[in-house]
């Protein structure tokens, strides 16, 4: 009941922030943006949305083979888009990272190594973007970006930095394991401590490391293009030193988990954000509706691919890693 109350409160939330946004915004002003929306660069931006799932399921492989568990792209890219497509009706993008563990366990691979993959997937990413974040607003922030948003970017890039680095260190994994782990039930601090073990292993793997910094790199540009797809689209041209701006602070407003599939979130960030940037607030609105039918609609063939999320235990192919 509590979590079925939940997900209702982040409806109520996100359809609440929409109807704000649209209401600051001026309907009938975004109304006139969509009307005159320009279909190629809404092509362009399907494209590249398509082509960011294609990177980041290479990059998921590149963690997968690394671990010795060997899935094959096509079968992987099926259940990157399924795990979007259900994804598109939860709150964050934990509830994709649940669905993709789940789809790998019940085709038969080893869930140690499966949860662990994920794990160094969805923190590098987090990571990541909040490193590229934090280095845009240093180079070309200025006195464009609020102080209280400066800073609060700034200092929560260097705290989950800090940890990330911290868990390294062997005293420190130490006391975790002493004043923490030694808390769980006996089962469960067992499982914790394999999916530690296989998640810390990828520190030796600095080559393959290497390879889903430079995916991750990619996947960055991508967005980047994306953004200025629809911004053609929605028919101004902003630069892309403003985009590389406020674009990759959008990234991370919206990983908080407190709306159904960043719906509201996004929107109100985007009008703040553009605002920046000299864009008006119903351009910045249509930008981020066209955003939410683009993205969700090049992952709807993952509908259609639902039974390799769902089906039964598969032959898994696993080698040595």
């Amino acid at each position: 009941m509590s979590i079925l109350s939940s997900r209702w409160f982040r409806l109520l939330v996100s359809l609440g922030l929409l109807a704000i946004v649209v209401w600051v915004a001026d309907w009938h002003a975004i109304g006139e943006v969509l009307r005159d929306v320009d279909p190629r660069w809404v092509a362009y931006a399907a494209g590249f949305a398509l082509l960011d799932r294609v990177v980041l399921t290479y990059r998921w492989e590149l963690l997968l083979v690394a671990r010795g568990l060997r899935l094959g792209f096509a079968r992987l890219f099926r259940i990157q888009l399924a795990a979007n497509f259900l994804g598109s009706f939860l709150p964050s993008s934990l509830g994709v990272d649940a669905i993709r563990i789940a789809a790998l366990c019940r085709g038969g691979y080893a869930a140690t190594e499966v949860i662990a993959t994920t794990l160094v997937d969805r923190a590098t990413m987090v990571v990541a973007t909040l490193l590229f974040g934090s280095a845009t607003i240093l180079v070309l922030a200025g006195t464009r970006v609020p102080d209280k948003l400066y800073w609060l970017i700034l200092v929560t890039t260097v705290s989950v930095t800090a940890v990330c680095l911290a868990v390294l260190h062997p005293r420190v994994r130490g006391w975790v394991g002493d004043c923490l782990m030694a808390r769980l039930p006996a089962r469960i601090r067992e499982r914790a401590e394999h999916v530690a073990r296989a998640t810390l292993a990828y520190r030796h793997e600095s080559r393959r490391l290497a390879w889903v910094a430079f995916a991750t790199l990619i996947v960055f540009v991508i967005r980047i293009l994306f953004a200025k797809a629809l911004t053609l689209a929605c028919g101004v041209n902003v630069g892309f030193v403003e985009l590389l701006l406020v674009i990759p602070i959008l990234w991370i407003v919206v990983m908080l988990p407190i709306t159904i599939g960043g719906i509201g979130l996004q929107d109100m960030g985007y009008v703040a954000l553009m605002a920046l940037v000299g864009v008006p607030a119903a351009v910045a609105v249509s930008m981020s509706l066209i955003e939410h039918i683009v993205v969700r609609t090049v992952c709807l063939p993952g509908a259609f691919f639902l039974a390799d999320v769902t089906g039964g235990p598969a032959k898994a192919e696993i080698s040595g890693p």
